[in-house]
């Protein structure tokens, strides 16, 4: 939750601590932390699955521009 309320909600940390505390649960700033590094480095091989799979493309869009690639390789 930690990982998905900060990267998916774009929620602070310190904003997620004060709710947490608010509902009886506190949670040091320094656990979450820690928590977050955890879950991103067990991510780490999807994203790299990602970011080959996007970066083996021709072109990349974002924004509706569509942007050539060079020096691929």
């Amino acid at each position: 939750m930690i990982v998905f309320e900060k990267f998916g909600q774009h929620q602070p940390l310190n904003r997620q601590a004060e709710r947490y505390a608010l509902e009886g649960v506190p949670i040091a700033l320094s656990t979450m932390t820690e928590r977050r590094g955890i879950g991103l480095r067990a991510l780490a091989p999807i994203l790299r699955l990602v970011e080959a799979h996007v970066l083996a493309a021709e072109r990349l869009h974002g924004d509706d521009t569509t942007v050539a690639r060079t020096g691929r390789g």
